[in-house]
């Protein structure tokens, strides 16, 4: 089935086609695990963004939505620091829980251009949040 991207309806059919062609696996994600990974870590296991060794940037996520939001404003510096090092997917695996996400990151070329290499990252967590939320059954507008 085609999906076609209609204003205003662009959310239900991308929705649809998200949830039509995920895993089975995936569809049979409980909603307690679909809560852990959507919801607040602990203040003491939040994400901490660096430009270097010791060079805090004094910004930190406590869920995937927050470290969608600072992904899109972090200075380019931390974006490529974390990515090198893999930072991203070690917190999203280890402490979020989702492993899925995790090896999205890592299949992320990691060659692009810092900018892009941003957007890409950004549109990854928001894909992935949008799916759980499907997946539990709320709506994606609701981001």
């Amino acid at each position: 089935m085609p999906v076609t991207i209609i204003s205003g309806e662009s959310h239900v059919s991308l929705g649809y086609f998200m949830l039509k062609y995920a895993s089975s696996k995936e569809q049979n994600i409980s909603d307690l695990k679909i809560l852990k990974i959507l919801g607040t870590v602990p203040h003491d296991k939040r994400f901490h963004f660096f430009t270097d060794l010791g060079h805090s940037t004094s910004e930190s996520a406590t869920s995937l939505e927050t470290f969608a939001q600072k992904l899109e404003e972090i200075n380019e510096d931390s974006v490529k620091f974390h990515f090198q090092r893999k930072d991203f997917q070690n917190w999203i695996q280890t402490t979020v829980g989702d492993g899925v996400l995790a090896e999205r990151i890592s299949n992320v070329n990691e060659k692009l251009p810092v900018e892009d290499l941003r957007s890409e990252l950004v549109k990854t967590v928001k894909t992935r949040i949008s799916e759980l939320r499907l997946l539990h059954g709320e709506s994606i507008a609701s981001q």
